[in-house]
């Protein structure tokens, strides 16, 4: 099994290589055909190596297809939307053997075995890098990609990603731990469903069930795999009642620019409807006051420190504690001699019905509502037939239907806080 040091990895590689998702499986019978031959060969080699001395029970034997297929098939994808790119895997005991909702069948502690047998000189599907710790510079983890051979079949049997899919098994409602600190990133929290947790899990799948027979197509550099479509639902601060927002889709990490000029809808071009100052508006409509007709981040004297004012604002409500200094990358959007505390001042005198929730971590419980009213957007825009792609607090649609969705949008957002919402189309 061919290995490499750090020095004969480009440093590009080190900081670009993508996870290994362990959900991929073959769709159309060019692929399974490639899944089954690899399959095979790997049990022939096994027992030509004398590495098994019984047959895999059933159980274990579907294990090890659905490890095989999905290997095959993430590095297959990997080499289709970026030939050189490696993926990354956790080989560890510790990851592997934990059971959970979240685990992938693929993610099982034969995984390890699995790759390096397909990585051996005799088979070379796989070239893989084993992973290092950081000692002397970056850490990195074992990396993989498809190796000689299965190029070789890549290429025969004329694989692309339409061959490709992912396994409809997943969990799609994710509940994230409280954050310890700044560089904690929240750890994954197992939990019990709910009727509150299985309503959330219909809604998201029937909308990702929704877009997978949509008419969408990216068409742009770089390759985009526009069948990539699975949304989940990422909870907080191990709640049900916080964050909420959908992520996934293979839209939502392309810059605005790139998805207005690649992305079709239907065959049309699209356009982005933004909600306007969901988040003080939702607060305004919780608070039963209503909401102001002025612009909520315009402050008097710093009307061109609005960017600045929005950012410090959506701060002060995530908060749980007072702030005494302007957040990370704030300082440089307001005037040199210009303190924080100038800044709260004004913006607890703009907003004097809600400055009492400031410092609460409300921002949480109103990232969930933000997060229901899109949810109820998608499923609205689904009864009428309208393709809807979320990003965040916005929403990608055909231009053509603008107006309808528009419409839904504002009704939507005033059945939920009791006040007026703010709909336009993004730009840029």
């Amino acid at each position: 099994m061919a290995q490499h040091n750090e020095d004969d990895i480009p440093q590009r590689q080190l900081t670009d290589d993508r996870p290994f998702n362990p959900f991929r499986a073959p769709k159309t019978v060019q692929a399974q055909t490639i899944v089954a031959d690899v399959l095979g060969q790997l049990q022939c080699f096994e027992r030509v190596k004398g590495l098994r001395q019984r047959q895999r029970k059933p159980t274990d034997q579907q294990t090890l297809e659905t490890t095989v297929a999905a290997v095959v098939c993430d590095l297959i994808h990997r080499f289709i939307t970026k030939p050189d790119g490696w993926v990354s895997v956790s080989l560890s005991n510790q990851d592997l053997g934990r059971a959970s909702r979240y685990r992938a069948t693929a993610m099982n502690k034969t995984l390890p075995t699995v790759i390096k047998r397909l990585a051996e000189p005799e088979m070379a599907f796989v070239e893989m890098e084993i992973g290092h710790q950081g000692y002397f510079g970056p850490a990195r983890r074992t990396v993989m990609k498809a190796g000689s051979r299965l190029l070789t079949r890549l290429h025969d049997h004329g694989i692309g990603l339409d061959d490709l899919t992912q396994s409809t098994g997943q969990e799609v409602i994710i509940l994230k731990d409280s954050k310890a600190d700044y560089w904690d990133e929240g750890g994954l929290v197992e939990y019990d469903d709910t009727d509150q947790t299985r309503h959330y899990r219909d809604e998201v799948q029937a909308i990702n069930a929704w877009l997978t027979q949509a008419d969408i197509q990216f068409d742009g550099d770089p390759v985009v795999d526009d069948t990539d479509r699975l949304l989940r639902r990422y909870f907080s601060r191990g709640s049900f009642d916080c964050g909420g927002r959908l992520f996934g889709g293979f839209w939502q990490p392309l810059p605005k620019w790139q998805r207005h000029k690649g992305l079709l809808i239907d065959g049309e071009e699209v356009a982005t409807l933004d909600y306007g100052q969901m988040a003080p508006r939702i607060l305004y409509g919780l608070t039963g006051v209503p909401a102001p007709t002025t612009d909520s981040y315009l402050l008097p004297g710093l009307e061109a420190q609005r960017k600045g004012v929005k950012k410090v604002m959506n701060a002060l409500l995530f908060a749980d504690k007072p702030l005494t200094r302007f957040p990370a990358d704030t300082r440089k959007l307001f005037p040199t001699r210009m303190a924080f505390a100038q800044v709260v001042e004004a913006l607890q005198q703009l907003h004097a019905p809600i400055n009492h929730l400031f410092f609460t971590g409300i921002g949480h419980q109103v990232q969930f509502v933000e997060s229901e009213i899109l949810v109820d957007v998608l499923l609205a825009l689904k009864t009428e037939g309208i393709i809807g792609l979320p990003v965040h607090d916005a929403v990608i649609v055909a231009r053509s239907s603008i107006p309808q969705v528009s419409k839904i949008m504002l009704e939507v957002f005033k059945d939920y806080t009791g006040v007026e919402g703010m709909v336009s189309e993004e730009r840029g």
